[in-house]
């Protein structure tokens, strides 16, 4: 037996020798030493804390086993830059400070051996400002971030009340800055939230601080201020012609108002009240009732109002007259003649579409049909009117 056994153990010896000192073991966190012998070896990184604000610290640490002092250990990122190098203390541990500027994967290196890697997270600031909120307008919202992020993304939220009423996604001008409008669309506390994307930083959100619109009251011809201009701007905004808003509520505002109800069917006044803000808050808003590829008028006798018919759609509305006791005829029409200044019959700026019955400028635009056949406007639309309408114009005449 013991003869027998003895090829074997030298078998066993002869093997071992055969085994080159210092050949590191791969794996993914261990290996063969690289000093005397065959110990086994390791290094470990830990990132404190993994999600930092720019600008703020994170600490790097770990050991190496076997512990050892003076051991140089490397943190290098994904793409084998270094981070920094640091000294091992008796114990085999080492501790460093990072300041990133942006999401890194880091891992450590001592001698062959690696650590497994860790993750280190970014948090930008974003500063975001809330400016103009006013009933019907447009607020601006702005901001920038901190560090530059070139090809990121804005995500904006607006808020009434705290509910979301809109939202955008906006680029970076030069990484940096943003900005977009969003529309006020009633009175309320508004706030805009922004939250920042990017592929090398952690997301991040900047919120503005509250804005509060004037509430709404009533008004009339003589009312001026900052309510008076939004209600011409949302008059506007839904196609009720006047030449700009302004703060000074007259009789232009007042025509305007005129139209706005005769198509809302409500009462036909030029004042605004508490219905009149709710329903333009939430405005019925009237079709052509015939289509087509260029421009062309329709006089809808039933509501007194003419319509500037765009590509089929209703681009302007306008307050008019029409004929007494069924002056007006209705059918289709076509502007054949046009006259600058006053008529003999003191039409201003006519533009003639059936015989003499034409759009043209009168002093007195009552709510009903008053006219000889015509169909009257205000005064100081007339020349708004004579420049839209061009010899062989169609126009449109029905109940």
């Amino acid at each position: 037996m013991q003869v027998r056994s003895m090829p074997v153990l030298i078998g066993v010896i002869v093997a071992l020798s055969l085994w080159p000192a210092g050949i590191a073991v791969a794996s993914d966190k261990k290996a063969k030493g690289s000093g005397p012998g065959e110990e086994l070896t390791t290094v470990t990184l830990e990132a404190k804390p993994a999600l930092v604000a720019i600008g703020d610290s994170v600490t790097l640490s770990g050991t190496i086993d076997p512990p050892a002092e003076g051991e140089e250990v490397t943190i290098l990122d994904a793409e084998g830059k270094e981070v920094g190098t640091v000294l091992t203390d008796p114990d085999g541990k080492y501790k460093m400070s990072f300041a990133p500027a942006k999401n890194r994967v880091l891992h450590a290196e001592w001698g062959l051996v690696s650590s497994e890697e860790v993750r280190v997270r970014v948090k930008p600031e974003v500063h975001v400002r809330l400016e103009d909120v006013s009933v019907f307008g447009r607020a601006k919202v702005s901001g920038w971030v901190r560090p530059a992020a070139p090809g990121g993304r804005v995500h904006l939220s607006f808020r009434r009340h705290g509910n979301v009423v809109a939202k955008k996604t906006v680029k970076l001008n030069e990484g940096r800055r943003f900005r977009t409008k969003f529309r006020v669309p009633n009175t309320g506390t508004f706030r805009s939230k922004a939250v920042l994307t990017h592929a090398q930083l952690a997301p991040a959100a900047g919120w503005t601080a509250s804005r509060t619109t004037e509430d709404f009251r009533s008004l009339s011809q003589g009312s001026s201020g900052s309510l008076v201009k939004s209600l011409e701007k949302r008059l506007i905004q839904l196609g009720y012609y006047l030449p700009s808003a302004n703060q000074t509520f007259d009789e232009k505002t007042s025509d305007a108002l005129l139209a706005f109800h005769k198509v809302q069917r409500m009462s036909r006044v030029g004042s605004v009240s508490s219905g009149t803000w709710n329903r333009l808050v939430s405005p019925k808003k009237p079709k052509a009732r015939y289509g087509g590829k260029g421009r062309h008028f329709e006089i809808d006798q039933t509501r007194q109002v003419v319509f500037v018919v765009q590509k089929g759609k209703v681009k302007w509305i306008l307050h008019t007259s029409t004929g007494a006791n069924g002056a007006t005829h209705d059918g289709t029409f076509t502007v054949f003649r046009k006259l600058a200044g006053y008529s003999p019959g003191r039409l201003y700026y006519p533009s003639y579409w059936d015989g003499g019955r034409a759009f043209h400028g009168w002093p007195e635009v009552p709510t009903y049909p008053a006219s000889h056949g015509c169909s009257r406007i205000p005064m100081w639309s007339a020349t708004w009117m004579y420049s839209l309408t061009e010899i062989g114009d169609t126009v449109y005449v029905y109940h």
